[in-house]
């Protein structure tokens, strides 16, 4: 999936892009051919991150989307936090579950994201709010789009990443 143009991406399919990210990370992070692969996930790579890095990042991204997107649909006119669309907002504590315990925690924060969107209404992705510190208005949709682009960017540097560190 290509996250540079996500504007056409409806709210179907990126339900079921969130559903399939547990699978893609899974098996992007723990194959079953290594069986050092809590050690690399946290090696960390040319980025400064390792693979666990960008696996957090994903999971707490998408429990504060989740927020974000609760927020338009239950409120009028909300004001988001700005790191709702600015993932250099976004700051993490530096403690994990370890490999197999982030896998569990994504599979969860993707599957609550993507029961939210299977139960919003059409009418409903059109609702707006705020970003704090920016003037135009954003769509429920936006939030969504946005979770989507996160986590598959979150997904293809973990790759990238586990794959240098592994050489």
């Amino acid at each position: 999936m290509d996250t540079d143009d996500l504007t056409r991406l409806s709210p179907q399919d990126a339900v079921v892009t969130l559903r399939s990210l547990p699978r893609r990370f899974r098996t992007a992070l723990r194959p079953a051919d290594d069986d050092n692969l809590d050690e690399f996930a946290e090696r960390v790579g040319s980025s400064g991150r390792s693979p666990l890095d960008f696996l957090v990042d994903a999971d707490r991204s998408l429990t504060l989307l989740h927020r974000s997107l609760e927020q338009v649909l239950r409120q009028d006119d909300p004001v988001l936090a700005p790191a709702t669309l600015d993932p250099a907002a976004r700051e993490w504590p530096s403690t994990h579950a370890g490999l197999d315990g982030e896998l569990a925690h994504l599979e969860g924060s993707a599957t609550e994201l993507a029961d939210l969107a299977e139960r919003t209404a059409a009418a409903d992705w059109g609702r707006t709010a705020t970003v704090a510190g920016r003037s135009a208005p954003i769509e429920a949709l936006d939030v969504l789009r946005e979770a989507v682009r996160t986590a598959i960017t979150d997904l293809k540097a973990a790759e990238q990443t586990l794959d240098e560190v592994r050489r």
